[in-house]
């Protein structure tokens, strides 16, 4: 397992030499921060530090989570038609943590005479309607314009799975790549929000009566897949990222290509495309939505 060092700066240039390699196969300028970056984009999310303390926060795990997020949605705004539908869209993190945080305050709102009239989770309207991230935006509705809806969901900051919702069908897939990691009790609970609120957002912003009448305020329903290759314990991110890559392409999730054994070649090629394709990623974070997370504290 690797020594890490706290402060890149305070290392030796030997211990950067496979970075230095790196930075010179992409052709780029890249600073000390973004080298340990590359370097935490490698590792697998379980190995801890000398403090015995995790790896990452939530935060900076997630950053590499929304960059390849980003790195899909780049390429689908530029060619739509080598995915298996035009009418999708690819959400960041933040998406399923707002909604997931704010579902309370949701849930224990009296809804009016028409069962309305509750307080969705700062920023969704920003994810209905196409308009986050800033750098990218679609501009495009859910119903309208958007049948299916990819999205990462963290559990407990221990655990990442892959989020299929589809409008049409009114159900939602999980991927999950560790069945083990997350009871089917527990499952129900981190769903719940997106089979409620998402309904409910159809029809709270329905932009006339005859569009709304084609939603109903009824729940989703949800499966867990079971087709799915399985993966080791830390690897969950990044395969959870694949998944949703591989099924907006409609590409069959390959037990061969999704061995265990690839990992590491898989981890590396998707840092590679990341520092190649959106090169200031991880200073992106989605920023235009950071203000989002605190809407309805306090």
């Amino acid at each position: 397992m690797r020594k890490y060092i706290e402060d890149p700066r305070e290392t030796s240039p030997c211990h950067f030499k496979g970075v230095d390699l790196f930075r010179e196969m992409l052709g780029v300028h890249v600073g000390w921060i973004i080298y340990w970056d590359i370097i935490a984009t490698f590792e697998r999310c379980e190995e801890s530090s000398p403090s015995g303390k995790g790896r990452y926060s939530l935060k900076r795990l997630s950053s590499h989570i929304d960059a390849w997020i980003n790195v899909l949605k780049k390429r689908y705004d530029a060619t739509p038609p080598h995915f298996r539908s035009e009418r999708m869209c690819f959400l960041d993190h933040l998406f399923a943590q707002q909604w997931r945080f704010n579902y309370k305050d949701f849930k224990d709102l009296e809804p009016d005479q028409n069962g309305l009239g509750r307080r969705l989770p700062g920023g969704a309207w920003n994810y209905y309607a196409g308009t986050t991230p800033l750098f990218c935006q679609s501009n495009k509705v859910w119903g309208t314009d958007i049948d299916d809806v990819y999205a990462p969901v963290n559990n407990n900051d221990t655990h990442w799975i892959a989020m299929w919702i589809s409008i049409p069908k009114r159900h939602i897939v999980v991927w999950d790549n560790i069945c083990s990691g997350i009871s089917p009790e527990d499952l129900d609970v981190v769903m719940e929000p997106f089979l409620y609120m998402v309904p409910y957002l159809l029809v709270e912003w329905a932009s006339s009566d005859e569009q709304r009448a084609q939603y109903s305020l009824k729940p989703f329903t949800y499966e867990r897949s079971t087709n799915i290759p399985s993966v080791r314990a830390g690897d969950c991110g990044m395969y959870t990222l694949k998944y949703i890559e591989c099924y907006a392409l409609g590409v069959k999730f390959s037990k061969k290509d999704f061995a265990k054994a690839n990992g590491k070649t898989m981890r590396d090629k998707m840092a590679v495309d990341i520092f190649q394709e959106l090169l200031d990623a991880h200073e992106f974070e989605n920023k235009d939505n950071d203000a989002n997370l605190g809407a309805y504290e306090g």
